[in-house]
């Protein structure tokens, strides 16, 4: 028996006792802590039996750049569609501990997934089944991971699961082993880490719901793939390749800025943005800033909110401090934080554009400069 065909059934075995690992540390014991043990032990004891061969792929460099453009562009583009579609809070948290025990160990225990699937692709070469069942079980194991947040006796909850779960990691799966087969494990661990890490050191990750989430996540390892495989078939042509690419992503972002932008300004849609022309409501924003507000019915409205309103042709946003309903007449008090007393009038229904969502620091600046050029209505 030739050393390759025992480094082959050494692998065998080595994935019986990965999907033995999943099956006993994530359903019947379910301590994920050990399953992340066993991952990182695993890795170790593979550098040490099989080596970690020096990868001298020359597309490595360029592919790890395609890939840091392609995330770059779907986190441009999920993050303006949350300026539309709202945001949610994550557990992000400055503290050392979570440093430490959700962002250090977690990076740790990927990394470790990725040396233990770059040494199976390297020494399976002209082999490729190992590095499947190393893929389908990495597969399972995000399944399994996921599984426990869905009734799965409930049809709607299936799909949603399939859709969201499931699919995406399929996809993100496959992809990184073909990036790792193909290539090298850096653009993997690369694409790897952002999936896994990004809504944990980030504070707020776009609302995207469920079905928009899973076409945006399957569609970036697609992306990624089809650059990639496009790279590794102009083979005698990479630079140029690479820099008709390198063009289109960076037009790519700057026409969906462009369109969102439209679409925020316009009014044509729940969520509108307009630039703050005074300091009147310091320290929450400041003359410059931009501040995105939501249509709402005004009855609605709560004492508290910041709103968005007209008055003599001017947009003003300041908070609401009194709320007079009647049968017949609805007014609002309003006044900016940074003002010592309420304003002067009142505002009715009809004056009401919407509730203040997001501000966006200095983003305001271009629209002040352009009405002081043409002397246009000036927004507060």
């Amino acid at each position: 028996m030739g050393l390759c065909s025992m480094k082959k059934y050494e692998i065998y075995i080595i994935e019986i006792l990965m999907f033995i690992s999943i099956i006993m540390f994530n359903i019947i014991f379910e301590v994920k802590v050990l399953q992340d043990v066993f991952f990182v032990l695993l890795a170790l004891y593979m550098i040490i039996r099989f080596g970690f061969m020096k990868d001298n792929n020359y597309l490595k460099r360029t592919v790890s750049k395609m890939v840091v453009s392609c995330i770059l562009v779907y986190s441009i583009t999920i993050y303006l569609l949350g300026l539309l579609l709202g945001f949610n809070k994550t557990p992000f948290s400055l503290s050392f501990d979570y440093f430490l025990k959700v962002l250090l160990l977690e990076s740790v225990v990927i990394v470790a997934r990725e040396i233990i699937r770059y040494i199976i692709a390297r020494n399976t070469q002209h082999k490729r089944m190992p590095l499947v069942i190393n893929t389908i079980l990495l597969i399972i194991l995000s399944v399994i991971v996921e599984i426990n947040g869905y009734n799965l006796r409930d049809s709607e909850q299936v799909f949603v699961f399939i859709t969201t779960v499931v699919l995406p990691s399929i996809s993100m799966q496959a992809l990184c082993s073909y990036l790792t087969y193909k290539v090298s494990y850096v653009p993997a661990l690369i694409c790897v880490l952002f999936m896994s890490l990004y809504q944990y050191v980030l504070p707020i990750i776009p609302n995207l719901g469920n079905y928009l989430y899973s076409l945006m996540s399957t569609a970036l390892p697609y992306l990624i793939y089809y650059i990639v495989s496009k790279l590794i078939s102009y083979k005698d042509k990479v630079e140029i390749y690479r820099d008709k690419i390198v063009r289109r992503l960076i037009l790519f972002p700057i026409l969906i800025v462009t369109i969102v932008l439209v679409m925020l300004v316009s009014g044509l849609f729940s969520h509108t943005m307009v630039a703050i022309g005074s300091n009147s409501m310091v320290p929450i924003y400041e003359k410059g800033d931009a501040v995105i507000y939501k249509k709402i019915d005004p009855r609605k409205l709560q004492a508290g909110e910041i709103i968005a309103f007209e008055k003599s042709n001017r947009i003003i946003t300041h908070r609401i401090v009194k709320i007079i309903k009647t049968k017949d007449s609805f007014k609002i008090t309003t006044k900016g934080d940074a003002n010592n007393a309420p304003d002067v009038w009142t505002v009715s229904e009809e004056e009401v554009l919407g509730v203040v969502k997001y501000r966006i620091k200095y983003v305001g600046y271009p629209t002040l400069w352009f009405n002081d050029i043409y002397s246009r209505e000036e927004t507060e």
